[in-house]
């Protein structure tokens, strides 16, 4: 094992994105975060402690906070997921707050604004 050789592929710093991902001007990625080859993160997204497995799509303005979203999964604009786990190809549409431990599984479509879990109406 040579000595000052990196672990992981890229520069160091507040996150890894693999080949091909793409982070929007605007877009936060931090706090040890993984953007996954070709994964996508919209213009004013926030990705925080969080993985996004390959081509996984945050949207615009969405706020991923100690989360997994697996292969393929597309979050909406506007969603927030914290502590959750997304499966791989699952669709949340805009509008959605997902939190506290919810697992959504493979290839499951959440409609716009059909989960919430703040109390503010």
């Amino acid at each position: 094992m040579g000595a000052g050789r990196p672990a992981l592929p890229g520069p160091r710093g507040q996150a890894l994105a693999l080949p091909g991902a793409v982070i929007a001007p605007g877009a936060k990625v931090r706090g040890g975060s993984v953007i996954g080859a070709g994964g996508r993160v919209g213009p004013g997204a926030e990705v925080d402690g969080s993985v996004l497995f390959d081509g996984a799509t945050v949207g615009s303005g969405a706020v991923i906070r100690s989360s997994a979203v697996g292969r393929g999964a597309r979050i909406g604009d506007g969603a927030v997921l914290d502590g959750v786990v997304i499966g791989d190809g699952a669709r949340i549409a805009s509008g959605n707050e997902l939190a506290r431990g919810l697992r959504v599984w493979p290839d499951v479509e959440i409609g716009p604004a059909s989960i919430r879990f703040s109390t503010d109406a």
